[in-house]
């Protein structure tokens, strides 16, 4: 379904097709935050991991990335949006 969608998207005459892969990508950029707490949350579930729960250094560097990475993809997602924000 969903690739019947982005291949009739892709053949609409004209259509700008760099800025739909922009929009998608802010929206991939978007979500990965939540998914990778998401993650982390089951990660440290003593029920669902057993013995490879997440010990404390790893939730520390787990967080560590979390904050880099949802920096990163607001930067991100502000340049795509707002070109003259940032100097693009």
């Amino acid at each position: 379904m969903v690739m019947g969608v982005a291949g009739a998207i892709v053949l609409i005459p004209r259509a700008p097709l760099g800025e739909i892969t922009l929009f998608v990508q802010v929206i991939a950029v978007t979500l990965l935050p939540a998914a990778l707490v998401f993650l982390i949350v089951l990660l440290n579930q003593k029920e669902l991991m057993g013995k490879y729960v997440n010990t404390r250094f790893q939730n520390l560097s787990a967080a560590v990335i979390v904050g880099v990475i949802l920096t990163l993809s607001t930067l991100y997602a502000l340049g795509i949006v707002f070109p003259q924000l940032l100097g693009g």
